[in-house]
């Protein structure tokens, strides 16, 4: 699931649970793809808290957030209209260079898909601009998709249509559903945020940014408000506590290399996710 060098941020599906209404979700998650934007994620997994969602699940979450992915030109035709996409119009502009359209040759011609349905024989359907209804591509040989990814469409003809899949996006994120072990499988440092984790010091980071470099990037997990990745997991904030001041992993864990504070002189009682986000991958990706 993880890139072989980048960045992956996992979110859980409860991320909006507290949110008011509509509007003040699709705000939030606005500042979620921010985010992702900003320090280049690769990734950005939606893994279920089943027991922590409200009335904006998984669904709805992967929605505006695979909406604000999308290059604003190919919304429309990729998304259609939806419930969930009631408020849109708040969303941030991600200000990321897409590119579609015809190539400098004026030759074929580029565009992009969401990948509605995977189908057997190396088969998937699409939904593009092309045509009003999802049409089925096959994938090329040694490219793996998953429903709700973006791929980039090389088309030849619009009519009759003629296309294939080139690969992936080059420019912004992915967002799928996976559930967090499996987004945590893999090369790379898988990091856990919490406050009850190890305290991110300065001299901690230049060992971190190292030990990520090598290793090939992060997948770093988040936990939503007032519900965090311990409660999620049934861990108890005394054993992830215990445990960092022992060297020792946390148990039972899906594949976390690192419980990790990120904000530890933090005032407020409750960091939101999309501060956290901020916060973590501000300091993360620093350089050495």
């Amino acid at each position: 699931m993880r890139t072989e060098d980048g960045l992956t941020i996992c979110v859980p599906s409860s991320l909006v649970r507290e949110a008011e209404d509509d509007r003040e979700a699709t705000r939030k998650l606005g500042y979620v793809a921010r985010a992702a934007a900003v320090f280049r994620a690769d990734r950005l997994v939606v893994f279920p808290d089943r027991d922590g969602d409200g009335r904006r699940g998984g669904e709805y979450v992967r929605t505006v957030l695979g909406y604000a992915a999308t290059p604003p030109e190919l919304r429309k035709d990729l998304w259609g209209q939806r419930d969930e996409l009631r408020y849109v119009g708040v969303l941030p502009p991600l200000r990321v260079p897409w590119r579609t359209g015809s190539t400098p040759s004026g030759g074929e011609s580029k565009t992009q898909g969401l990948v509605t349905e995977v189908g057997p024989e190396g088969r998937v359907r699409v939904n593009s601009p092309l045509r009003e209804h999802p049409i089925s591509l096959l994938v090329p040989s040694g490219m793996e998709v998953e429903q709700g990814e973006r791929v980039t469409i090389r088309v030849s003809s619009r009519e009759p249509v003629r296309a294939r899949i080139a690969g992936k996006p080059e420019e912004g994120f992915q967002v799928v559903a996976a559930d967090l072990s499996e987004a945590l499988a893999g090369d790379g440092v898988a990091v856990a945020t919490s406050r009850h984790g190890e305290s991110l010091s300065v001299s901690r980071l230049g060992d971190l940014v190292s030990d990520a470099r090598e290793a090939g990037g992060y997948t770093v997990a988040f936990g939503a408000p007032e519900r965090g990745l311990p409660e999620m997991l049934g861990l108890s904030p005394d054993r992830i506590r215990a445990a960092v001041a022992d060297g020792r992993s946390v148990e039972p864990d899906p594949g976390f290399d690192l419980w990790l504070n990120t904000i530890p002189a933090q005032a407020s009682e409750v960091v939101r996710t999309e501060e956290a986000l901020f916060a973590t991958l501000g300091s993360l990706t620093l350089t050495e």
